[in-house]
């Protein structure tokens, strides 16, 4: 099947174009081959990302001709790829691809000036009031289920689903605005510019949502966990009145000795089955983001459980060993906490086995002490 979107009559007859071919009578830059179908090429809408030249995020594919580009989520087929392009409407669009008109070079796209960050307490009240009108589709939910969360857990922690339906993002938007909450400074939501004005929208990638909270509790982002598998910011970066989401750190709160984990969701999961309280940095590379929860805990002892594949690869060794000597050097009590490969990747993982009962103990080593962990109506730890 060829790349070919089917447009509506006109005089009578149906023309179709080649979105791909669209793509390169535009000049746009292919960048590769992406999964089955789909080619990749440099988005000329948001005119894509400016520190990494080689990359893109505009994806067509070759079957269905549909296009969208992962970077500021505008989608379409080859007659509103050459309209936004050249920033006219559809009829015009269509009659210039009939004509054979040739491509305009692209119009200047000047980077909107970022948006200060609206106050922690206006991002939570929007967040948290944000998350109350979506819903959760059952893919997602049993994606978590398959984590270990029940109903309850993944209904209090609030995750949702990323509308696609771009009228129900604008209800959503309007009626957060009617209700007085704030989108101006909030990482996510941007304006877009329609037939009767600039309203509002936010960033839409498929997936679903993951709070990230400070030491009260305040939700100060979010992030996504795509379809695809990848974690993303809910960030509205170098769009119109958009806002980075600056990448925090997770506190999931609880009581006890602190661990310290790889990413929000791998920290909630760990904290549901131990009971204990976990900080999710952003990424391996960030654990700087942990110093300003670490302080505001004021506790010294805390324990360290990074993905067990730092055995091979040197990065992730490096980033444990600088994450340590700088809790050292700041008066902190780190101790390293691993475990055998057999019991999986994360700590997440490891602990998933055992709620799953496939194994009947953890015993993970903290600077040489053997840790066993029992999964029973609560989790017991002993040592020893």
């Amino acid at each position: 099947m060829s790349t070919s979107v089917h447009i509506d009559r006109v005089k009578g007859e149906y023309k179709e174009f080649d979105t791909i071919k669209v793509a390169q009578k535009l000049g746009l830059r292919f960048i590769r081959n992406g999964p089955s179908d789909e080619r990749i090429f440099r988005c000329p809408i948001c005119g894509d990302s400016t520190q990494h030249p080689n990359k893109g995020h505009l994806y067509i594919n070759a079957k269905s001709g549909k296009f969208r580009c992962q970077r500021c989520y505008e989608e379409g087929n080859a007659i509103t790829l050459w309209a936004k392009f050249h920033r006219i409407n559809n009829k015009t669009a269509y009659m210039q691809l009939c004509d054979n008109v040739e491509a305009g070079p692209a119009p200047t796209r000047p980077s909107p000036a970022p948006t200060p960050a609206a106050d922690i307490n206006e991002k939570n009240g929007t967040y948290n009031q944000f998350l109350k009108v979506l819903s959760l589709n059952q893919e997602h939910k049993n994606d978590l289920l398959r984590r270990g969360f029940t109903e309850l857990q993944i209904s209090n922690n609030l995750y949702k689903s990323i509308p696609q339906d771009s009228k129900f993002r604008w209800k959503v938007t309007r009626y957060l605005t009617e209700k007085g909450f704030t989108l101006e400074g909030v990482p996510g939501f941007f304006t877009r510019n329609g037939k009767f004005g600039t309203f509002w929208d936010f960033v839409n990638p498929p997936g679903y949502l993951i709070p990230v909270r400070d030491v009260h509790g305040r939700i100060q982002a979010l992030q996504i966990k795509v379809d695809d598998g990848k974690y993303i910011w809910f960030s509205s970066h170098g769009m119109p009145n958009g806002t980075t989401s600056n990448a925090p750190a997770h506190y999931t709160g609880g009581k006890g000795r602190v661990w310290v984990t790889e990413g929000p969701l791998k920290a909630d999961v760990a904290s549901t089955f131990l009971s204990a309280p976990f900080i999710g940095v952003p990424g391996i590379g960030s654990w700087k983001e942990a110093d300003t929860i670490l302080e505001s805990l004021g506790g010294k002892e805390l324990i360290v459980a990074f993905d067990s594949d730092y055995r091979t690869n040197p990065n992730v060794a490096k980033a444990l060993r600088d994450f340590i000597t700088n809790l050292k050097s700041k008066g902190y009590l780190p101790q390293n906490a691993t475990w055998p490969a057999s019991y999986g990747k994360g700590i997440d993982d490891a602990l998933l086995k055992l709620h799953k009962k496939e194994i009947s103990s953890i015993t993970l080593m903290i600077e040489g002490v053997p840790v066993t962990i029992k999964k029973t109506v609560t989790t017991t730890v002993s040592v020893g």
